[in-house]
């Protein structure tokens, strides 16, 4: 809908637009520069008042289902002005309902579309070489932030008998990192990592050409890896949630678009 719209040439961000290596080390350097200050700011909250860390990742949430709203709806063609209404009203009943809910299969759903909407607005912020690039870079983050990092640590503080925890664990109610998580099955799965399938999701589909077939390769494999990642949660506890999908759907994906000449 992006691409096809225009609206997606008209979408700004903090990453450079320019293709070429040096514009994707630069995009990738910043990205995971990013999520570094984001679990380092988190960390620190933890330290002060769990219950700040909720707070942001309200705020944070809220403004993810406003940009989303606000985005589609204005590619959709509607009033810009009926647009943010719209956008704040869907942001507000979402944001309530998560914070009351965070278990229900609606509000679950809702989080999904936006952590993967919000990916598919990223996408559209660089070429495809960055996008590629800061996948890459963000899935080797992740191994050193959830077994060395910031989120380690994180992940430790949490207290061993609450009812689930980040990245995984049996228990029925919902992770004490909701809403930085989505909980499905017992499972807690990041936010962020939804947001970067959904980038991931847009590439296959749109780069370099239109093609639903690629996509349909291409989003299977990164479920293949999920379904891996969820062996080592089993054992751990936890486990980063990006490096074997990315791998895997990156690998299917030069894979496929070699065989077709691209």
């Amino acid at each position: 809908m992006l691409a096809a719209t225009g609206i997606a040439e008209e979408i700004e961000g903090p990453f450079v637009k320019e293709g070429g290596a040096e514009a994707a080390f630069f995009n990738a350097l910043l990205f995971v520069s990013l999520l570094l200050a984001g679990a380092l700011l988190l960390l620190v909250l933890t330290r002060i008042r769990f219950t700040l860390v909720k707070a942001l990742g309200y705020l944070a949430f809220f403004m993810a289902a406003f940009l989303v709203g606000e985005t589609y709806t204005v590619a959709c063609g509607t009033d810009p002005a009926q647009a943010t209404l719209a956008s704040l009203a869907f942001a507000f009943s979402a944001t309530f309902s998560l914070a009351l809910r965070p278990l229900s299969l609606p509000v679950v759903l809702v989080q999904i579309a936006v952590g993967s909407l919000t990916g598919a607005v990223i996408a559209a912020m660089v070429p495809p070489i960055s996008l590629m690039t800061m996948l890459v870079a963000a899935a080797a983050y992740d191994i050193y932030a959830v077994y060395k990092g910031p989120l380690k640590r994180l992940l430790d503080g949490i207290p061993r008998d609450s009812p689930s925890q980040s990245g995984g664990g049996e228990g029925r109610g919902p992770s004490p990192l909701t809403p930085f998580t989505v909980n499905i099955g017992g499972v807690a799965l990041g936010m962020g990592d939804v947001v970067l399938y959904g980038a991931l999701s847009s590439l296959a589909l749109l780069t370099p050409t239109l093609d639903a077939l690629r996509m349909l390769l291409v989003v299977p494999s990164a479920i293949v890896g999920i379904a891996l990642t969820l062996k080592l949660v089993e054992k751990k506890g936890y486990a980063p949630a990006l490096p074997l999908p990315i791998s895997l759907s990156l690998a299917v994906y030069l894979i496929y678009n070699a065989l077709r000449g691209f």
